[in-house]
């Protein structure tokens, strides 16, 4: 008798997709959180019978960015996981220089037209350390003294690419330390025990400055690759928990699993609604008070201990709910276009997702440099025109440098 032959683990095709790529709607959302909170929403300006709504608009740029981490950890470490890059010398260069490809050009030519432009003072002999920072990706907003200003976003950026450093190092320790579903959810508890542990450590260090200085937070709290590194190692890790899940049968169990997938996209849509009204209630109620260096500031311990965690786990979730059933799935999607927009309205969610690059980059700049044109005596209405003119301007400029720096610069990547 012929022994039959499992193919389950090799990659299925499916062509002509017009599907909306979530992960890139999700990128673009946490992208308008951001631009959001920096532009500043008014308090007390949505009173409905006596109860204050303003909270909604205050979205918490730190829970936006860490979702931009986690979704980071979780695409670089399927790069590997799927074998698109192998995790020899060879695939690990070609890894590290796709990479590059894809971050520096835009990020280059911002520091350049920035520099000139905007933050001129960064040219100046005496900065050229701080300028050294920015071009190396060791940059944080709080290192050089306050008289120096760039980019305060750029930082995230900084991070990042340290995470794309050790992202092949992290996966070929994955390899011989993963088995399961179960020790993957346990490594998942353990790293961020540990990273827990480490914040606990920088807290007891400077207790007095964190908590009274916003600088000092950023700095040795918020900003470094360690106290970050569990955000994208849980994203990461979503790529193991897809790989050793058990095999569903057909008929029945199939059934089954297909109604229980779909619920499992709803919940987890729920609660990254959830996750957005939960801190923005808690930014709004409890953080922006009582620092000396601003209106308002961190209670540093709910951010930090709690809601980066929180973010870290509802995010994997997210993903894990919308990848796992097509993680082996290889299909072309159709490009972006009026014809597939018109097709599946759904996908204009991605434009901005595919801009988001450039209008995080852009946005900071744009904004300081209009924000005292936009004044009103109604607070709400001030923020709306800063709001509206930001995401304007900042997509038109992110656009043209999609064209002119990022799409262009696609060419030069390799294939492994």
């Amino acid at each position: 008798m012929e022994k039959s032959i499992n193919y389950s683990h090799l990659p299925q095709v499916i062509q002509n997709q017009n599907r909306l790529d979530v992960l890139l709607a999700l990128r673009g959302f946490a992208c308008l959180m951001v631009v959001i909170i920096h532009c500043a929403p008014p308090r007390n300006a949505l009173i409905y019978q006596n109860y204050d709504f303003s909270w909604i608009l205050f979205s918490h740029g730190a829970v936006a960015v860490w979702i931009f981490f986690c979704l980071s950890g979780y695409l670089m470490g399927k790069a590997f996981f799927t074998e698109r890059y192998s995790s020899d010398v060879t695939g690990v260069i070609n890894f590290w220089r796709n990479r590059s490809i894809r971050i520096l050009p835009l990020y280059y030519f911002a520091v350049l037209i920035l520099s000139i432009f905007v933050y001129p003072d960064v040219l100046k002999f005496e900065n050229w350390g701080y300028l050294l920072r920015i071009c190396t990706f060791t940059f944080n907003p709080y290192i050089a003294s306050q008289s120096v200003a760039f980019n305060d976003v750029f930082w995230s950026l900084s991070t990042e690419v340290q995470f794309y450093i050790i992202i092949p190092f992290i996966y070929n320790l994955s390899k011989s330390l993963i088995f399961n579903q179960k020790y993957v959810i346990a490594t998942a508890i353990l790293i961020i025990l540990i990273v827990f542990f480490s914040k606990t450590l920088s807290w007891l260090s400077f207790f007095h400055q964190i908590n009274h200085q916003m600088e000092y937070a950023f700095k040795y709290w918020y900003t470094p690759i360690f106290n970050n590194i569990d955000i994208f190692l849980c994203g990461f890790l979503v790529n193991a928990l897809i790989k050793y899940q058990k095999p569903i049968s057909h008929n029945i169990e199939s059934r089954f699993h297909h109604k229980v997938f779909w619920n499992k996209k709803y919940l987890s849509i729920i609660l990254m609604i959830l996750l957005y009204l939960f801190t923005a209630h808690h930014l709004y109620h409890q953080e922006l008070w009582g620092l000396t260096n601003r209106p308002g500031g961190w209670r540093t311990i709910t951010t930090i201990f709690i809601f980066q965690p929180l973010t870290a786990v509802i995010t994997s979730f997210f993903i894990f709910s919308f990848e796992s059933d097509n993680y082996h799935i290889s299909s072309k999607n159709e490009k972006i276009s009026f014809a597939s927009v018109l097709k599946n309205p759904l996908r204009v969610l991605e434009l901005f997702g595919n801009l988001s690059y450039g209008v995080y980059i852009w946005h900071m700049p744009i904004l300081e440099k209009i924000y005292s044109i936009f004044t009103s005596n109604l607070p709400l209405e001030a923020f709306h025109h800063r709001l509206v003119a930001t995401l304007f301007l900042s997509v038109i400029l992110a656009t043209v440098t999609y064209y002119l720096v990022e799409l262009p610069a696609t060419k030069w990547k390799t294939s492994n």
